[in-house]
């Protein structure tokens, strides 16, 4: 009896695996064949360097600011609540760009995501689309 369900179990699993179509997609090689990935990455890039340049743009500033500071401070032309003023004001420069610094890397990730999703899904699409029909090739 033992033998007997063996073998139906050993006969009903083979007949479904034999039914079963798989189909492997090697989806980096695939993405990197569209003209719509070379059309996200370029803009992507363009976006990381529009903002390196907002960085550095704050960075000189705050450096320029600095050393109009240091330069003040040295020939005595600032009285202790002036100097007070723009500690505070440097400081919050610095604030600035720190916040700028790590919401800069969300801002890449957010401008990735609204660039590649479209894409992405679209290709998704094409796949259970070929998986419906059953097309291996």
């Amino acid at each position: 009896m033992r033998l007997l369900l063996t073998g139906l179990a050993v006969l009903l699993a083979a007949g479904y695996s034999s039914a079963q179509k798989v189909g492997h997609v090697h989806s980096l090689q695939l993405l990197s064949q569209l003209p719509e990935i070379a059309v996200a990455d370029s803009l992507l890039g363009l976006y990381q360097i529009e903002l390196q340049a907002k960085g550095d743009s704050m960075l000189t500033a705050l450096q320029k600011d600095y050393q109009a500071y240091m330069k003040e401070s040295q020939t005595g032309s600032l009285s202790q609540i002036q100097a007070q003023a723009k500690e505070a004001a440097l400081q919050e420069q610095q604030t600035a760009l720190q916040g700028f610094e790590q919401a800069g890397q969300q801002l890449i990730l957010k401008q990735r995501q609204t660039l590649y999703d479209p894409i992405l899904n679209k290709v998704d699409a094409a796949i259970k689309e070929v998986g419906r029909k059953r097309v291996i090739k």
